[in-house]
Parts: C-alpha cells; structure tokens; sequence
C-alpha cells in the first residue's frame, strides 16, 4: 500500500509541475495570427513564395 501512496503523490508532482509548465508557456508566449507566425520566421518568404 506504501507503493501506490508515493506512486500518486509522484502523479500529483508530475501533474502540478505540468500545470506550472503551462501557466508559464500561456503567460509568457503571445498569440499570434498564422501570417504573423510565419512573417517572424527567418527565409519565410522564400519558403512561401514556393507553395
């Protein structure tokens, strides 16, 4: 029973510092359109001149 106990406080961590994680990433990365995404990308342009 001691094995399952600390198996989901392990779980509870992982979740927790999953949770963290992505608070993190919603805060600190800005939505940005499609076009927008591509136009910060180095040689975009060049790329979709070939589509």
């Amino acid at each position: 029973m001691d094995f399952v106990i600390q198996w989901l406080w392990y779980l509870l961590a992982f979740v927790v510092g999953s949770l963290v994680a992505w608070l993190i990433s919603v805060v600190a990365v800005k939505p940005t359109s499609e076009e927008e995404a591509f136009a910060e990308l180095p040689g975009s342009r060049e790329i979709g001149a070939r589509r």
